[in-house]
This record gives structure tokens, C-alpha cells and sequence, in this order.
């Protein structure tokens, strides 16, 4: 069960077309409606920079602030009330220019400090109309959308790819400057890269095993599918045991120094991870099925991570909706939302006109029904 984390607050300066807004939130569901250009998606996008670098959009950040901004960029700014049980937190974001680059700040009640962060900030679970299309998509997206919803359970499993990650860069940085010959920082480096790859993949793979026993029982109506780990060194953790993997793993990296060196990129790692979606009757892939059924699948996959939060105790999390009216079926998002409000876990979603939800008296008393429209105020 995830612990009762909801936004109280949220305060808009300079972001993209917000000159400035302020939005106090009284449920756990939240919906934001209005015209095509009014700015629903940029809400969306202010909360999820919470736990990403660049937010779900992944923007060039400089993107981010408002074209009209003539003053310091101190103007530019999220702020955020958080409540978890009678605690508040404020959460501040902002921007500092390097040379040509932004890059993103942030408080925890107006402190810097690292540790602060991480242990007070939620988990933003993201489902965007990109992912319609996570099938015919990049391995690269099919592993974000994976590793998105380990987040929410393993706490430690976004620090593991960071610094697997980090020790990824640096290797490949040695190699550009050194080529092969500083073998000792390399294999230092590698040693690194190992140990928090293998635990990656194998909270990858402990996921996707209670993933597949809840895709069994989630709708009788559906077909049956189940998720398989495609990179080659999730497969050897299925054949071999894992002390053999290190070995391999840490042989190839070396192996592959002087291929890498010159692709510029490591090519084996928890870094080549994808996932395949089949059919269990057919074995067909959900990638040859329909634009429609594809979309059936991805909910199945989200309801079944959904069912999945039922059982396990998860970090603090919100998720975002957005526009999901246009690409679900009704039934499919009332399912969605009567289980997250059931979790307690507060959703914020995003619609042109809101009909179908103003149109169901149930959700009349948990949902903030909000018009962008009005609540938007532009400064001349």
C-alpha cells in the first residue's frame, strides 16, 4: 500500500506559457481542462521534473522557461506543497546557466542537501500519449517505461542505475583519453559498472516475474501475455548463476574496450535491456497486433502494475495522466482511477473539455475539477 503523499500546493512562475499560477488542491484526484495550447501538459510536466532531470517531456530545459521572461532567471521557479500524514514539505525548483547550458536546482524546505532530497521527495509515475507507441518505439523507451514503475517499489533502484550510469560515463571517458592503456582505472571502473549492472537487471528481472503473475489474472476477457528481459545479459541470469555472470560481464566489458573506445558507447551492459511482449497462445509480438490492441496491452501492463502496488509496500508516489481520454477506452481509465483511489494515491490527469468525468456523479466528491482557463494569469 503506498503512503497517502498528495500536492497541497503548486505555484507556477515563467513556466513555458504560465507567466504565473497558483493551485491549491484539496483531493486526490485532480483534473485539468481547457483549450489546446492552455498549458494542461506543462502542469504535468512542472511536477514530474520532482524526480527527473528534464521532466517527461525530456526538454531541453532552456525550453522551459517562458519566452517573455525579461528579468533574472532567479524569476523562473516551481513551487511545491507536499503533505504526507500533518507533515508539510516545500519542494522549490529553479534554473542556474552554465555558460550555454540550464541545469536544474532544488530545495527540500529551502535546504540544498542531497540526502534531504532523495528521502523526501515522491515518486512521479508518468503515463503519457507517447507510450501508445512504446511498442514500435526505442529499446531505450520500452526500458525507461520498466524501470519507471521499479521506482516505485524498490526505492534504491534509480540510485543503482545512477551510479551504474556514472561508472558507464567515466569508463568511456578513460578510453577516449586513454584509449586502453590505463588498464588499472579501467579495470577499477569496470569492477564498478558490474556490481550495480547485475543488481539492475536483476531487480529488472524480479519485477517482471510478479508483473507476469498479475498480467494472468488481470482480465479473462483479454488474451494472455507475458513480458520476457531480451538483453543478452538478462538472458544469461536465467541459465547461469550469477557469480558466472559477473565473470562474463566483467570479461566482455574488457574485451570490448577498444570496439567501445571507437563506437564511443558501451555495447554490453544493464544499459542493452529491452523487453518483448507476447502473446502466450500465439506467441505473437505486440508489436505486429493493431494500433488499438497495442494500446489494450499497454493498459493491461499498467493495470497489472496498478493490482501489483495492491500487495507490496511502495514508496510514496503520484501519478500523472496525461490526456488519457484521447487514447483509452472510458472503462479502461474508470477502471484505472477506482483502483488508484482505492491505493490513496493522489493523480492528476489532463483533458480538453472533462465531459466524461463531469458526466459520472461518483467522481463528483474526489476529484478537483479545474479549468486552466481560468485559473491562468498573464502578466503584461
Amino acid at each position: 500500500m503506498c503512503l497517502n503523499t498528495r500536492i497541497e500546493r503548486l505555484i507556477l512562475n515563467n513556466f513555458r506559457n504560465h507567466k504565473y499560477l497558483n493551485l491549491d488542491i484539496n483531493k486526490n484526484m485532480v483534473l485539468i481542462y481547457g483549450q489546446n495550447g492552455s498549458g494542461k501538459t506543462s502542469v504535468l510536466e512542472s511536477i514530474s521534473l520532482i524526480n527527473s532531470s528534464n521532466g517527461f517531456r525530456a526538454s531541453n530545459l532552456g525550453e522551459i522557461v517562458n519566452n517573455d521572461l525579461k528579468g533574472p532567471l532567479e524569476m523562473f521557479g516551481v513551487n511545491i506543497l507536499l503533505k504526507e500524514s500533518n507533515n508539510l514539505t516545500k519542494v522549490g525548483i529553479g534554473l542556474k546557466k552554465k555558460i550555454d547550458k540550464y541545469q536544474k536546482i532544488m530545495s527540500i524546505d529551502e535546504k540544498k542537501n542531497t540526502n534531504d532530497i532523495i528521502n523526501n521527495i515522491p515518486n512521479i509515475y508518468s503515463i503519457i500519449p507517447k507510450m501508445t507507441f512504446i511498442f514500435q518505439g526505442t529499446s531505450e523507451e520500452r526500458r525507461n517505461f520498466l524501470d519507471q514503475m521499479i521506482f516505485v517499489i524498490e526505492c534504491d533502484h534509480r540510485k543503482d542505475i545512477l551510479n551504474y550510469e556514472k561508472y558507464k560515463t567515466e569508463r568511456i571517458r578513460i578510453l577516449k583519453k586513454w584509449k586502453v592503456q590505463n588498464e588499472e582505472w579501467l579495470d577499477a571502473v569496470e569492477k564498478k559498472m558490474v556490481s550495480y549492472g547485475l543488481i539492475v537487471c536483476d531487480n529488472r528481472r524480479n519485477f517482471l516475474k510478479q508483473l507476469n503473475d498479475n498480467l494472468e489474472i488481470v482480465d479473462k476477457n483479454f488474451p494472455s501475455f507475458k513480458i520476457h528481459l531480451k538483453g543478452e545479459l538478462d538472458q544469461l541470469l536465467l541459465k547461469k548463476p550469477a557469480v558466472d555472470v559477473e565473470e562474463i560481464f566483467a570479461s566482455t566489458l574488457k574485451k570490448n574496450r577498444e570496439k567501445d573506445f571507437l563506437t564511443g558507447r558501451t555495447n554490453y551492459g544493464a544499459n542493452k535491456t529491452d523487453i518483448n511482449v507476447v502473446e502466450k497462445k500465439s506467441l505473437k509480438e505486440a508489436k505486429t497486433f493493431s494500433t488499438g490492441q497495442q494500446k489494450t496491452i499497454l493498459f493491461l501492463m499498467i493495470l497489472s502494475f496498478i493490482k501489483y502496488l495492491e500487495k507490496v509496500p511502495c514508496k510514496k508516489t503520484i501519478f500523472l495522466l496525461d490526456d488519457i481520454f484521447s487514447y483509452l477506452d472510458n472503462n479502461f481509465i474508470s477502471l484505472v482511477l477506482k483502483k488508484l483511489n482505492e491505493l490513496k494515491v493522489q493523480t492528476w490527469m489532463t483533458d480538453v473539455k472533462g465531459d466524461w468525468i463531469f458526466e459520472d456523479k461518483s467522481y463528483k466528491a474526489i476529484i478537483d475539477k479545474i479549468n486552466i482557463d481560468d485559473k491562468r494569469f498573464k502578466v503584461n
